[in-house]
């Protein structure tokens, strides 16, 4: 196997630059689908009283959580990659507030 040129990338450089903008992806994705079942949540949580909203607001502490970790794996992956500015990863995945 021959390079036209040393700036040309090997196929397997080419595949790992893929599975990686995949893995991006993938937990942008996740990220995404939580925040959207959290303001969904929130909007439920305006409404709710008593024992059915301890129950919400339990699920809505939960996914948050989950939500944060996502994000935090999100950063940590951009950080492989070298992208260091996660200004975009704000403006995109906002995880809201704590709600009590």
């Amino acid at each position: 196997m021959s390079r036209t040129s040393i700036d040309t990338p090997l196929a397997v450089e080419v595949a790992i630059r893929q599975e990686k903008a995949g893995a991006l992806r993938r937990v942008g994705d996740t990220l995404e689908k939580m925040l959207v079942e959290l303001k969904t949540l929130e909007s439920e949580l305006r409404t709710l009283n008593g024992p059915p909203r301890t129950k919400r607001l339990t699920l809505y502490q939960q996914i948050r959580a989950d939500a944060e970790y996502q994000r935090w794996c999100l950063v940590v992956q951009r950080e492989a990659m070298g992208l260091f500015d996660h200004s975009e990863v704000d403006l995109m995945y906002p995880v809201p507030p704590q709600l009590k």
